[in-house]
């Protein structure tokens, strides 16, 4: 079953530049890669590659080296280098300012799972240096383009068991929840714990269920502190690191400081759903649940960051609320637009925040997002 990913390596690589590929494990990254050397060998081109594991020894004691003379060894004369899973070799991106400042005909691919140690590595040595990729779990176009698409058990599956390539791939129902699970423990916490040796995996598990929970919610850190006896400043680093991690992002609050509007809040989501049910124990079918609005808000959320992400990464995101309890779930603010939309996962005919919100940002947008209507916003 193959899937095209977006956005496609070709768009992005170019010489004399580091192609940086950054996503959660299993997410595709690796995927991507071979599909795009694949997509040379049919097109029958003469470029010569070499492949390199990050997680391998050799491989780290060439890449750590900030030798040149290494360097040039390990890579010889071919055009085009990539580097799977690179955050974990030291000073890789001093070795890669070298290569790229002695071999501008040079392509370098890399890819990391953990975007706060691969970017703190290379994002100063390869200032003007660098593209980017941000890969996320599968997005809603990417299925539909390749006609895999069912509207009725897609979107159940989705919201329960979330869009990780090999959950989505599995057909049966009890192999996807073991698929999560496993990359819940065997993946995403093990990168986290590695990070500063961390070792309290029932902390990160206990947080990342408060939060799983909160979905939709002002998530309040000094509650989280309280809840778990720890202190604010371990909140506030474990909620980065799960960040960075690309397992949750957080929502601003958008304010014009006016005085009765919110301004100081976040609200926390999940880049997939499967990670989220399995946190919580609970894939229960949709028409069981008593959480499908907090479900819907957030495969919202996520699907429309996937499509702003490869289509128009300029545009910024918040919620928005009113002291008075006014809120409109989704907002999102570029050049001189700003847009309001509101979550429901069957349609909304009146709604009270509509009005409040368009009487304070007058020539701003408002829209009701359902089942019914939510592919165009998606993508899809």
């Amino acid at each position: 079953m193959y899937i095209e990913r977006f956005p496609k390596i070709e768009d992005k690589i170019e010489a004399g530049k580091v192609l940086v590929i950054y996503g959660a494990r299993q997410v595709g990254k690796s995927s991507l890669v071979k599909n795009y050397i694949e997509k040379l060998k049919l097109n029958r081109s003469n470029e010569k590659q070499a492949f390199f594991n990050g997680e391998d020894v050799n491989v780290q004691a060439i890449f750590s080296s900030m030798n040149l003379k290494t360097l040039n060894e390990a890579v010889g004369d071919v055009s085009l280098v990539i580097i799977d899973e690179a955050q974990v070799v030291r000073n890789i991106g001093i070795s890669l300012k070298l290569l790229v400042d002695t071999k501008p005909e040079l392509k370098i691919i890399v890819t990391g799972s953990s975007s706060f140690e691969l970017s703190g590595q290379i994002g100063e040595p390869l200032v003007g240096r660098m593209n980017i990729i941000n890969l996320f779990p599968l997005w809603e176009k990417e299925v539909k383009d390749a006609s895999l698409y069912d509207y009725i058990t897609d979107l159940d599956f989705a919201l329960r068991f979330g869009r990780y390539p090999a959950v989505f791939k599995e057909p049966v129902v009890e192999k996807k929840k073991e698929i999560v699970t496993n990359i819940v423990n065997g993946y995403l916490l093990r990168d986290i714990l590695a990070f500063d040796r961390l070792k309290n995996s029932k902390l990160i598990l206990d947080i990342l269920k408060l939060l799983a929970y909160q979905i939709g919610n002002e998530v309040s850190i000094h509650e989280i502190a309280t809840k778990l006896s720890i202190n604010r400043a371990s909140v506030s680093k474990y909620l980065d690191l799960l960040e960075q991690n690309f397992i949750i992002f957080p929502l601003r609050a958008w304010s014009k400081n006016m005085r009765n509007e919110i301004r100081k809040k976040e609200k926390y989501y999940f880049y997939d759903l499967g990670i989220r049910n399995s946190l919580i124990e609970n894939f229960d079918a949709l028409d069981v649940r008593n959480d499908i609005g907090a479900l819907w808000e957030n495969f919202l959320i996520t699907e429309r960051l996937k499509y702003n992400k490869y289509t128009d990464p300029y545009k910024s995101v918040y919620f928005w609320r009113k002291l008075s309890g006014a809120e409109v779930d989704f907002v999102e603010v570029y050049a001189d637009h700003i847009d309001g939309y509101e979550f429901s996962f069957t349609e909304k005919k009146g709604n009270k925040s509509r009005f409040s919100w368009v009487e304070s940002y007058k020539n701003a947008t408002w829209m009701n997002i359902h089942r019914e209507n939510y592919k165009d916003f998606v993508g899809g």
